[in-house]
């Protein structure tokens, strides 16, 4: 099994790639979905303990006339959008590890929480590590002067790297920043309750809002706007490929209020 050195290097190497460096919050999503333009990431409510999985080498489209846009690199993640805006993100940090750093892996994984392989270990601590690195964290904790670690110091360190309370919680307690004690009694709080006499938004810890249960982003929607643009398809076939995608927002022209 890969140890936490050499996942944190792999996750500060990506961020590095993506020219990030491994202090900073990242916008996760938008990032991803810039710099692997193969990528498509779709929502749906799955069981509660699967958070995702992901797909490689996978041909998108069955049809002739979308032959042009598919490609043998093309990858799919799925996540569970049933669980928390903060572990979504992590959930998609965890798929990208398989994705990118698993070259002898089968071409489907589905990530259960039951699952204790070395590959979901990993994964898991490679997520923590590109959502927070270990030097963010530790240049954190000193440029905002923490000494003894509160609720309210956890809550605003998450708020700022976008992390899941849980994993937050984890990190702190594996860089010894707080007790196993100090850990357990952080996790009995109401997060998002905590999260708003602080005087944060509580997104982080909601569930995908009804709107955005199903859905989808990436390569996907794109290929089927330019196959529709290039006319390889017809627009009733463009509506069709859209809803399959769970996109009805585009065939039915919902203005954005923008």
């Amino acid at each position: 099994m890969r140890d936490r050195i050499k996942l944190n290097s792999f996750a500060v190497e990506l961020r590095r790639d993506w020219e990030l460096n491994p202090y900073s919050p990242i916008d996760l999503f938008s990032i991803v979905l810039s710099k692997l333009p193969d990528l498509t990431i779709i929502f749906y409510p799955m069981s509660e303990n699967t958070s995702g999985m992901c797909i490689k080498n996978i041909n998108l489209f069955n049809e002739k006339e979308l032959e042009e846009e598919c490609d043998s690199d093309d990858m799919v993640v799925c996540i569970n959008s049933n669980m928390s805006k903060g572990r979504q993100r992590f959930t998609l940090a965890h798929e990208l590890y398989h994705l990118l750093f698993e070259e002898d892996k089968e071409d489907i994984i589905i990530c259960e929480d039951s699952n204790k392989d070395d590959s979901e270990i990993e994964a898991n601590i490679f997520a923590s590590y590109l959502i927070m690195p270990y030097e963010g964290l530790e240049r954190y904790y000193k440029t905002n002067n923490i000494g003894k670690w509160t609720l309210e110091d956890t809550i605003r360190a998450e708020q700022f790297f976008q992390m899941s309370h849980h994993a937050t919680l984890f990190r702190l307690k594996e860089q010894e920043f707080i007790t196993k004690e100090e850990c357990i009694n952080f996790r009995k709080v109401f997060i998002g309750y905590e999260a708003r006499i602080n005087g944060f938004s509580d997104d982080l810890y909601v569930q995908s809002e009804e709107s955005k249960k199903y859905y989808s982003l990436g390569k996907y929607i794109r290929s089927v706007e330019k196959a529709f643009s290039n006319k390889r398809i017809s627009s009733g076939k463009r509506d069709e490929l859209l809803l399959d995608a769970f996109r009805s927002d585009l065939t039915f022209n919902f203005n954005d209020g923008l």
